[in-house]
C-alpha cells in the first residue's frame, strides 16, 4: 500500500516555521537578598533562571537611593553574561543612608529586572578636626574643633578631652561637653596644673562611636613670676616694695620664721601685677639678719630670701682690744 505524507508535511511546515522563527523575549531574573553591609559597601547579585530565547548579554545590580533604578544609570555592577546565579559588590555608597536594589539581564530583546530590594549602610563616625590651642595660662586654656561629617548619624556629644599622656579619650573625666551636632565649636579646658605638658583633641560620637581629632600639645606656664628671689635691705627703718609678683592666680606671702623685725604688709594679691610690700625695724645688732619670705600661687611656690644689714658704726667687744 503506498502511503501519502503529502498532506501531514504540509500541515507540519508552517508549524516549524513559526516556531524556529519565534522572537526572543527579555530574560528572567530574580535578585539575591542583600547581605554584607559596611558604612558604605553591600553585597547583593542575581539569578538569571531563563534567556528569554536569546542570549544574556550583560547581568548585574543597579540600585539608586530612588526607588525602581534601571541598569541606564551608572550606578550598577557588570557581572558577566548567560543564565546561572552571579554575585555583585557594590562599592561607593554613603553612610547611614537608604537604598533600592535590582537585578538586571540584557539580551537582544531588552532589559529585564528582579524583584526591587532595599537596604540601609550602616552610620559611620564622625570626621573632625582639633582647633589650635590658645590663651594658654598655668590653669586654663581654650581650644575646640570642627565637625566636618556626622558619618550619616547625629553627633550626640562633641568637646575636647586631654591628658599627660598621649591619644586622650573622651571616656576620661578631663573632658568638656560642647553640646552636640555638626560645625564648629570651641571648648574651655580648666583644672590644669602649672609647668606640665598635656595632650589635647577634639572628640565626637554618634551611634557608630566615638572619633577624634588630631593631636594637640600645650605646656602651661608657671603661676607666677617674681621679679627678684633675693632683697638686701639697709640696717634702717623702712619700707621696700620693689618685688613685683606676676601671677595667673590670686597669691599669698607668708614669713617662713619667727623674726619680729620684719612684717609683710599685704599678704595676698590679685591675678596680675602686684608689689610685696615689706616692713623692717632697725638692725642694732653686730650680724646681718635674714629671713624668708613664701610666696604661694595655685600649685606652686617660691621664696624671698631678705636680709638686713647690721647697723653702721657698731662697734662690738672685740674692737676694744
Amino acid at each position: 500500500m503506498k502511503l501519502n505524507y503529502l498532506p501531514a508535511v504540509l500541515i507540519a511546515l508552517p508549524l516549524f516555521i513559526l516556531w524556529g522563527c519565534k522572537k526572543p523575549v527579555a530574560p528572567n531574573v530574580q535578585t539575591t537578598a542583600v547581605s554584607g553591609i559596611t558604612t558604605t559597601s553591600m553585597v547583593c547579585g542575581g539569578t538569571v533562571t531563563d534567556d528569554g530565547g536569546a542570549p544574556v548579554l550583560s547581568r548585574g545590580v543597579c540600585w539608586s537611593t530612588g526607588a525602581s533604578p534601571t541598569a541606564d544609570l551608572p550606578t550598577k555592577t557588570s557581572d558577566g553574561s548567560g543564565v546561572g546565579s552571579f554575585t555583585s559588590t557594590i562599592n561607593g555608597l554613603l553612610p547611614n543612608t537608604t537604598y533600592y536594589l535590582r537585578a538586571y539581564a540584557t539580551n537582544e530583546a531588552g532589559t529585564a529586572y528582579g524583584n526591587q530590594l532595599s537596604a540601609t549602610t550602616l552610620p559611620a563616625k564622625p570626621l573632625l578636626t582639633t582647633t589650635q590651642v590658645s590663651e594658654i595660662t598655668s590653669y586654663s586654656a581654650r581650644s575646640g574643633g570642627n565637625i566636618t561629617d556626622d558619618g550619616g548619624s547625629a553627633v550626640t556629644e562633641r568637646g575636647v578631652c586631654w591628658s599627660h599622656n598621649p591619644n586622650p579619650e573622651a571616656d576620661l573625666p578631663t573632658r568638656t561637653h560642647d553640646g552636640g551636632g555638626k560645625g564648629r565649636f570651641e571648648s574651655t579646658i580648666t583644672g590644669l596644673k602649672s609647668k606640665t605638658t598635656y595632650y589635647v583633641r577634639a572628640y565626637a560620637k554618634n551611634s557608630a562611636g566615638v572619633s577624634y581629632g588630631e593631636q594637640m600639645q600645650l605646656q602651661t606656664p608657671a603661676s607666677f613670676t617674681l621679679s627678684q628671689t633675693s632683697l638686701t635691705l639697709t640696717a634702717e627703718k623702712g619700707n621696700d616694695n620693689s618685688i613685683s609678683i606676676t601671677a595667673y592666680l590670686p597669691w599669698t606671702a607668708d614669713i617662713q620664721g619667727n623674726s619680729n623685725w620684719i612684717t609683710v604688709r599685704n599678704k595676698t594679691g590679685e591675678a596680675g601685677t602686684s608689689y610685696l610690700s615689706i616692713d623692717v625695724q632697725v638692725n642694732f645688732s653686730s650680724e646681718n639678719r635674714t629671713e624668708t619670705i613664701r610666696i604661694s600661687c595655685q600649685d606652686m611656690y617660691l621664696d624671698i630670701q631678705v636680709t638686713q644689714l647690721r647697723a653702721d658704726g657698731y662697734i662690738d667687744d672685740g674692737d676694744l682690744f
